[in-house]
């Protein structure tokens, strides 16, 4: 590894570091608890030096009371981390009758920027570690990192109900 990557990655290192420490402040808190994380999963030396490769990003999924929902994945840091946590199970509290949201067991790398318009099916990290699965389209002002988008929102409110929620994401 070359002067330059290492220090790229020191940068990088630092910043989610910073940016973890933040993290509580913007997000407030959760009851949003993880019902399971796999800890079997390993990864390799060529995964972790260059991210997760364009064909396992195109391979995520989302389960949802035993409704399938492929997940585009957007090709940035915060993707590919995200993808690096799955398979992933998740309580995810309602919120404003138009996303639902909870804490990951992780913080993931961020490049928020301002949404102006979400669509129902984006996938996104607010703040460092709540990731957002937005169920309607609206027009907002808050700043988010882009994970991904369901392939195929459509039928998306109707399952996900008015209530919370229990939903599994995983690459296979």
């Amino acid at each position: 590894m070359n002067v330059n990557n290492r220090m790229i990655i020191m940068m990088a290192v630092s910043v989610m570091s910073a940016l973890s420490a933040c993290a509580d402040d913007q997000n407030g808190t959760s009851n949003s608890p993880i019902v399971h994380e796999s800890l079997t999963q390993k990864t390799s030396p060529s995964n972790t030096e260059q991210g997760i490769s364009e064909k396992e990003q195109m391979n995520m999924w989302m389960m949802i009371n035993g409704h399938r929902f492929e997940v585009t994945s957007e090709d940035n840091a915060t993707a590919n981390a995200f993808a690096a946590q799955l398979p992933l199970t998740l309580n995810m509290e309602d919120l404003h009758s138009n996303e639902k949201h909870a804490q990951l067991p992780n913080a993931l790398p961020t490049n928020a920027s301002r949404a102006n318009t979400i669509h129902n099916g984006d996938i996104m990290l607010y703040g460092s570690s709540t990731l957002v699965v937005f169920y309607k389209s609206f027009s907002s002002s808050y700043s988010y990192t882009r994970i991904g988008r369901v392939s195929q929102p459509d039928k998306l409110a109707d399952i996900l109900g008015q209530g919370n929620v229990q939903i599994e994401f995983s690459r296979d």
